[in-house]
């Protein structure tokens, strides 16, 4: 070892490392300038890097070689001339990258590649209707609807959901351009419908939004039994403009109606519009699921081979189901015969795949055999965001969070307008405790939906979950209470939460007012009477809690009777029994409910289950299997986070126990993404 490093110093091969290393900072100087600045590609930096470490190892190989060569001694001049041209052939490889970069990477040449991908995208903004009559602007909606429907059956074309695009109806003013930008695509189609009597009117203009440039116009004439023939011509000659693949299958599909029934197809039209309410906002929408069943049931009375009416009744008997409307076996027998009339018209259609997945995950919670489902849909519904977040839900409930997230983020891509998608996404986030993304997400909301009050609510609430801070929760509660009194409807359990952890009584009152009946405040639906309960055991008030929790009891009483074996209402029924004191019976429910629903079985209702059973040890004074449970539900993702622990009276009974403070600890740390 010594007398190698001896013979480098002898044959000062140290000058030549050096000389070397000057050189090649001196490229890497420049290459950090002029990359960037050619908006070069990131593996061109390392490529650069690599290029000039070989360099370096032949730039020592031959200096060795010609230091020996001129041992016996030369002129000086000669040796600095050899040494300038070995550290100019060593950094030959580096330069040959530099130059292979300036002579064949084209930034103009990929952005023009790029922008011939993105041109394949478009969005079909709703029909104004020219019509006399007003009643029939749901006829110009559907229009819109159908065309775009058409055009999301091309997999070569990126379109936009209709629940994002009806944001932009004619009557208020658009700018193309910031349409195109905020829906991310390139080309927009706007119309108009007039319909008079047996007659129609169809004006389609296809724009350029980069240029503001009509790329296509023309008005089509013809009898409301041919509009459907209108509808796919139009989508036709949109596919030829924009030169998408159009495959056999899918132009049969363009040009297949979904009924030759007109008023059957006016009631599905109308149906329709109903249900894209619910879908895009549950909460606040459901209420209108009857009335779209009803509708559904008229266009399949006028129409008994309408296919797509069966199964979009399906879908509405099953989202009975799921939003716990009507959570009864006969409700899911419905929507199954729908789906088996669907089948019989047309087993191999992709729109049975879909509502069958549907069916089988929010109905039978089958989700290996849903996923299948929703994976033989997207054959023919390749632009369907529904798809790709149910696809993005299951995956999550099978702990898959990479693949869900990527599987929400093309639906929200599809659907860039609808809030649910994005809320979807921020769903994942809170529960795997990755509050910086959560954060992040509710950003982007906030920019498309600056009046919606939930929002900055969910988004202050993050600092109560990451943190255990009050403080953003609180001002942004009492800022929009103060702009409107019944603000409190559209957040009511934010409004909850921050009173419950600031321990502020007069707030956890108004909660309790601002909370309509049948409302999901907590992830299970809870009976007329739990949040009172809640709130009274919390402040110490037990004759009202008692009270309250009575007449809880007997409502969820009676589902966990007709439904023995639904884990959720079992799990509530143990919180209400230990709040009443009934620790036995609490304590096999709350257990029972975990064995019904395992982790292994469902993460996402899995680790609620756990939490509720962590807090039926703890109000039933299992101290030990309190902390053993919680203990479990520190390490996986749930909504149990940080601040509630810290905060919520709901876990006193634990407080002070020396074990309670490493469990905080564990969810003090923002888990790194994946």
């Amino acid at each position: 070892m010594q007398s190698s490093l001896k013979e480098f110093k002898d044959r000062h091969l140290y000058r030549t490392a050096v000389g070397y290393a000057v050189a090649a900072w001196l490229v890497l100087q420049v290459a950090a300038i002029v990359l960037p600045t050619w908006n070069a590609p990131p593996w061109m930096m390392k490529a650069l890097i690599g290029a000039i470490l070989c360099g370096f190892v032949v730039a020592l190989l031959v200096g060795w070689k010609q230091e020996r060569s001129l041992a016996a001694g030369g002129p000086i001049t000669a040796l600095q001339q050899r040494r300038f041209l070995l550290a100019a052939v060593a950094l030959l490889p580096a330069i040959s990258v530099a130059l292979g970069f300036l002579l064949f990477y084209h930034p103009a040449a990929r952005q023009s590649q790029e922008r011939n991908t993105n041109a394949k995208s478009i969005a079909v903004l709703p029909f104004a209707n020219l019509s006399k009559n007003e009643e029939n602007a749901f006829f110009a909606d559907g229009m819109q609807d159908e065309i775009l429907t058409d055009l999301a059956k091309i997999a070569d074309l990126k379109v936009i959901s209709r629940t994002s695009v009806q944001q932009y109806r004619s009557t208020v003013p658009r700018n193309i351009r910031e349409i195109a930008e905020a829906l991310g695509v390139v080309n927009i189609l706007e119309g108009s419908v007039q319909r008079a009597g047996n007659n129609v009117r169809v004006t389609a203009q296809l724009i350029d939004a980069h240029n503001d440039m009509h790329i296509w116009a023309e008005h089509f004439d013809g009898e409301l039994t041919d509009v459907f023939g209108i509808q796919s011509r139009i989508a036709q000659t949109i596919a030829d403009q924009l030169r998408v693949r159009l495959s056999p299958a899918e132009k049969a599909a363009i040009d297949s109606p979904p009924t030759r029934d007109a008023v059957a197809h006016d009631f599905y039209l109308r149906a329709n519009q109903l249900l894209y309410q619910v879908l895009a906002d549950y909460s606040h929408a459901k209420e209108k699921l009857p009335e779209a069943l009803d509708l559904f049931d008229k266009a399949i009375a006028r129409d008994p081979n309408f296919l797509l009416a069966y199964c979009r009744a399906s879908q509405v008997h099953v989202t009975d189901y799921w939003l716990e409307i009507d959570h009864t076996p006969q409700r899911l027998a419905l929507a199954d015969g729908a789906l088996k009339k669907a089948e019989l018209i047309q087993p191999d259609s992709d729109e049975v795949h879909f509502a069958r997945g549907w069916y089988l995950f929010q109905g039978l919670r089958d989700y290996d055999h849903a996923r299948e489902e929703l994976n033989l849909a997207q054959r023919t519904l390749p632009n369907n965001a529904e798809i790709f977040s149910l696809a993005g839900a299951i995956d999550r409930r099978q702990g898959r969070w990479q693949q869900s997230t990527q599987e929400l983020q093309r639906a929200v891509g599809l659907d860039p307008g609808t809030l649910f998608r994005l809320q979807q996404l921020a769903m994942s986030y809170h529960v795997l405790r990755q509050y910086s993304s959560e954060e992040a997400i509710y950003d982007r909301a906030l920019i498309i939906f600056p009046d919606d009050k939930s929002i900055p609510v969910s988004r202050a609430r993050i600092s109560l979950d990451s943190r255990g801070d009050t403080h953003g929760l609180r001002e942004t509660v009492d800022k929009l209470m103060q702009q409107d009194a019944k603000a409190a409807d559209e957040f009511p359990d934010g409004l909850l939460e921050q009173a419950l952890c600031d321990r502020d009584r007069t707030a956890a009152e108004r909660a309790i007012n601002a909370i309509t009946p049948g409302e999901l405040i907590f992830f299970f639906a809870t009976p007329p009477g739990f949040v009172e309960g809640l709130i009274a055991r919390c402040f110490g008030d037990k004759a009202r809690a008692e009270s309250a929790f009575k007449r809880a009891r007997i409502e969820q009483e009676k589902i966990v009777r007709e439904q023995p074996d639904y884990a959720a209402s079992l799990s509530v029924l143990g919180l209400i029994d230990a709040a009443l004191g009934r620790n036995e019976e609490a304590i096999r429910e709350g257990e029972r409910a975990c064995e019904l629903t395992p982790l292994k079985q469902d993460v996402v209702d899995g680790a609620e289950l756990m939490i509720n059973l962590a807090l039926i040890y703890t109000w039933t004074g299992e101290k030990d299997r309190a902390f053993e449970q919680l203990a479990k539900v520190v390490r996986i993702p749930s909504n149990l986070s940080y601040g509630l622990l810290k905060l919520h009276p709901q876990w006193d009974p634990l407080r002070g126990d020396p074990r309670f403070e490493p469990l905080l600890a564990r969810l003090a740390t923002e888990p790194e993404q994946e």
